[in-house]
């Protein structure tokens, strides 16, 4: 799992780290949107637990020292959902969350079976926040989803499009969530069973974009540290 490169003693931001963990499920229950549609809900729910789509995110805690960085021992292969959600939502680099913007708008690295599901020149979606040029090496080191492969996006257009997560239903005994169909698939804002999800991952869509070279970026990375 780990592997022998320098990039290893640093912990990516959204790694989940020893002593956090997940909301329960019985914490969950029914509620009415302003529309007066049912919707899953929090038993105490406080603003943090929904995006401004009205979505409902799943909870995981956090382990954070005095600055307010995750702290604790890295559970290699764990995502934060909260920490990986706020890089998203903020464009922040998964890495080191530190801004995310170049001079050629935003990469994002995706691994190639991601990429084969999509054609040429049509809106890329992806569940992985950005990555600054700074990082970009570490992340193909460090994401066990790239090791297999990546394609590099820079994107000058990207918004949110929808979520990935669990699926509830009401049965005789109370919630319970749906079997799960297929790969984690996402849903899109606006879609009628949204209000019946768990989120667990933000999905951007990515728009006016280009396949670039990892080794293009990183003599910029590098020039751009330099002058720092």
């Amino acid at each position: 799992m780990k592997r022998a490169s320098a990039a290893l003693r640093l912990v990516p931001y959204i790694t989940q780290r020893e002593g956090e963990y997940g909301g329960l499920e019985s914490e969950l229950t029914l509620s009415m949107d302003t529309f007066g549609a049912v919707r899953l809900a929090y038993q105490e729910e406080t603003p943090a637990d929904r995006g401004p789509r009205g979505e409902l995110w799943a909870r995981c805690s956090q382990s954070l020292n005095a600055a307010g960085k995750p702290t604790g021992k890295p559970q290699w292969r764990l995502v934060n959902s909260t920490r990986r959600r706020k890089a998203m939502e903020q464009l922040r680099c998964q890495i080191g969350f530190c801004p995310a913007e170049t001079e050629r708008g935003y990469v994002f690295l995706t691994g190639t079976a991601e990429d084969a599901s999509h054609r040429a020149g049509e809106p890329v979606r992806t569940a992985q926040p950005p990555v600054c040029l700074k990082h970009l090496r570490s992340a193909t080191e460090l994401c066990p989803h790239l090791w297999k492969g990546h394609v590099a996006f820079c994107a000058r257009a990207t918004s949110p499009w929808g979520v990935i997560g669990t699926r509830y239903r009401l049965t005789a005994t109370g919630l319970a969530p749906l079997p799960v169909e297929g790969d984690d698939a996402p849903v899109a804002y606006g879609h009628p069973q949204l209000g019946w999800l768990l989120a667990s991952q933000l999905i951007r869509e990515l728009r006016d974009y280009e396949v670039v070279n990892l080794d293009d970026l990183v003599p910029a990375a590098q020039t751009a540290a330099q002058r720092s």
